[in-house]
């Protein structure tokens, strides 16, 4: 049964089981013609039953001589229609009370989205020690170790190449595992608040049918614990990744990752009772109940939001283990001194490479892909549990717009990086000063990534402090 449908039906039986508990306790009671007679001095005043559809069309009066009649011992008013205003009250009170918590985020909403950070994580997954791809990661990154070891080399010298080794290949794994885990937090902290609503429908129909039982045993104590305090307990195991999660070095740098990441044991769930000496004593109970749940709900979101605070905090101050500066390479136009085997560097500028931007643009198009996660995080702001429609949203999408620039830039960085070493490998036919001023024409026609993740991020954050 869908949700909502569960909802509806479950308030049905919860403003019946009301109406019962409250005329029982007035001492009226069905008799052998389906009406409401009291027990004891009524002078044969009854009351018909509820009515269908609407409850309310039914509860008249009916006087001695089964004529109509009059009561005014009832809560709620009086008249001939008395028991109409009790059976009314019950159904605006208690539909009114779940209304709005019968529409809340669809879960499975967010599965196709999270599909995409899991791929765009992946996508850039290398060991922590950066020399090779875990046992399931991307084996096209194990390109990176090829390239490290082979501008290593003692047979590659010259200052172009040692720029190149220097100021992007040694940095290169830490930068990739950097943005690894900020890719990794996106769809985390995602998963962390489909989460929040898997627990937060089964908590409301929790206090729905706890309601009902309270109410069928005519207030008798029952309790149950909220599910959303727990909503981001164990996230890790439901957002699988290909390597440990928190890698060698990235931990320090990012420790809303690490916090969520390795969870070790579960919270105590929040009690809550449902109890009362009259059916409205009981919705008290219920409404204190769904006030909790809202209040878990702000928190677990809080929580969300703090941590993609905490991450950006980390990425700006800590940039160097996140974005890669626009490498010194491009500025490089002289090729006296070098001494490389040109088959290889050619090989490596038009092979391996490319082949590893290749992995960063498509990590890119999945978080674009993944950021289309937009109406899957509307609630209705009723229920109390946040003061938007759309809750910490607008932080989560400053982390993927974060995440995406990170890689975009990378890539462009690596692909032009290619390129400037293709034209200095391109020296058979050509003199050293054709291939100088190639080098400078296409030093002179680069004009950066467009993209500036750390200045994006520093905005968003001097706006949200």
């Amino acid at each position: 049964m869908a949700y909502a449908d569960e909802v509806d039906e479950l308030v049905e039986k919860i403003i019946d089981s009301a109406i019962e508990f409250y005329l029982s306790s007035r001492g009226w009671s069905l008799n052998i013609q389906g009406n409401y007679e009291q027990e004891w001095g009524g002078g044969n005043v009854q009351i018909t039953p509820p009515g269908k559809p609407e409850r309310t069309s039914g509860g008249q009066v009916i006087g001695p001589g089964f004529g109509s009649g009059y009561y005014d011992g009832f809560d709620y008013g009086a008249g001939p229609n008395a028991g109409s205003l009790v059976y009314g009250h019950f159904e605006t009170t208690v539909r009114d009370m779940f209304r709005a918590w019968r529409r809340l985020p669809e879960p499975e909403g967010f599965a196709p989205y999270l599909e995409q950070f899991r791929e765009a994580a992946w996508t850039i997954s290398m060991t922590s020690s950066g020399d090779g791809v875990g046992d399931i990661g991307n084996p096209a990154l194990d390109d990176v170790r090829f390239l490290l070891k082979r501008i290593g080399n003692p047979d590659m010298g010259g200052r172009m190449i040692l720029t190149f080794d220097q100021n992007f290949c040694t940095p290169l794994p830490t930068v990739i595992h950097g943005q690894y885990a900020v890719v990794l937090l996106a769809g985390m902290t995602l998963c962390g608040e489909q989460e929040i609503w898997v627990k937060a429908r089964e908590d409301v129909l929790t206090i729905a049918r706890k309601t009902l039982e309270a109410m069928e045993d005519r207030g008798r104590k029952v309790a149950d614990g909220l599910g959303t305090v727990t909503a981001l307990f164990a996230v890790a195991a439901l957002f699988p990744t290909p390597v440990q999660p928190v890698l060698a070095g990235v931990a320090a740098a990012l420790p809303a990752l690490e916090t969520l990441a390795n969870a070790t044991s579960e919270p105590s769930k929040t009690e809550v009772e449902f109890a009362g000496g009259t059916p409205d004593k009981v919705l008290g109970t219920a409404a204190d109940a769904l006030k909790k749940l809202a209040d878990t709900i702000r928190a677990g979101e809080d929580e969300i939001k703090q941590k993609i605070t905490d991450a950006m905090e980390a990425v700006t101050t800590r940039s160097g283990s996140f974005d890669m500066p626009k490498p010194q390479l491009l500025e490089e136009t002289g090729i006296g001194g070098m001494e490389v085997d040109l088959k290889d560097l050619n090989f490596l500028a038009a092979e391996t490479l490319p082949k590893i931007a290749r992995q960063f643009y498509v990590s890119s198009d999945a978080l674009n892909g993944g950021a289309g996660c937009v109406h899957e995080w509307e609630r209705p702001t009723e229920i109390g549990a946040s003061d938007s429609a759309d809750g910490p949203r607008a932080a989560w999408a400053a982390l993927v717009s974060l995440a995406e620039e990170l890689v975009l830039d990378l890539a462009w960085e690596i692909k032009e990086s290619a390129a400037h070493l293709e034209i200095a490998s391109h020296r058979i036919g050509q003199t050293e000063a054709e291939v100088v001023e190639a080098l400078r024409r296409h030093a002179a026609k680069l004009h950066g990534s467009g993209q500036d993740p750390i200045g994006s991020a520093t905005e968003w954050l001097n706006e949200n402090r």
